[in-house]
């Protein structure tokens, strides 16, 4: 096998975006700012995520307002994520790749609710590496992207990234990783297509547009 899929977790095989929205709108009406909706969460996300909350406000987030943005996310969050589906097609994608690339998992989420999620969804025997976040502070994803592919002993001419952001193209481009990115996830189709990878509605025309691309 010539190829390498490394899939995103978070709004791509994972369909969390409206808990994550719903967590953040909730946060926010918390703090005196009602009427965000889910077309706001997405026109405004970004990284690293101070920005994304100010984007929202419209002004420099406090340090107690971030504080309760994230212990609101980290809360609520943590009950629910074993009631969250995978994608629709999630499934199927992973077992259309499969025969014609190798695959493996990277997120920004911590490593052990990665694993517990890969592990109630029983997803495991689909990659041949899963990372999530285990260390401390705030390391960008393409850092984390690079140590991903030198674990995995993969070139990165040989990889193609599955993401919902533009962070993901932007972790994945400079190193040679090429990128498909999802409308299913956290950012609008405007933001992804300003990047200028190729954007699709679903991880089906994902799978399949990486397997007819030589």
């Amino acid at each position: 096998m010539d190829k390498h899929v490394i899939w995103d977790w978070n709004g791509t095989l994972l369909d969390d975006f409206a808990i994550t929205a719903r967590i953040t709108i909730d946060a926010l009406d918390d703090l005196g700012y009602p009427d965000v909706t889910e077309d706001d969460i997405r026109d405004h996300y970004r990284r690293p995520l101070s920005g994304y909350f100010n984007a929202l406000l419209g002004r420099t987030a406090l340090s107690h307002e971030l504080d309760h943005l994230g212990d609101s996310y980290a809360t609520r969050y943590a009950a629910a994520m074993h009631e969250l589906p995978l994608a629709p097609d999630a499934l199927h994608a992973l077992r259309a790749i499969a025969p014609f690339a190798t695959q493996s998992l990277l997120s920004m989420a911590p490593h052990p609710q990665i694993a517990a999620l890969i592990e109630h969804h029983r997803l495991g025997e689909h990659f041949s590496l899963i990372q999530g976040f285990a260390g401390t502070g705030h390391p960008s994803k393409r850092e984390s992207l690079l140590t991903h592919c030198e674990t995995l002993g993969v070139a990165a001419e040989c990889c193609w990234m599955i993401g919902d952001t533009v962070d993901d193209f932007d972790a994945a481009s400079p190193l040679g990783i090429r990128t498909v990115l999802v409308t299913t996830g956290m950012q609008a189709r405007a933001a992804l297509a300003a990047t200028g990878a190729p954007v699709v509605d679903s991880l089906a025309d994902a799978s399949r547009l990486i397997l007819e691309t030589r």
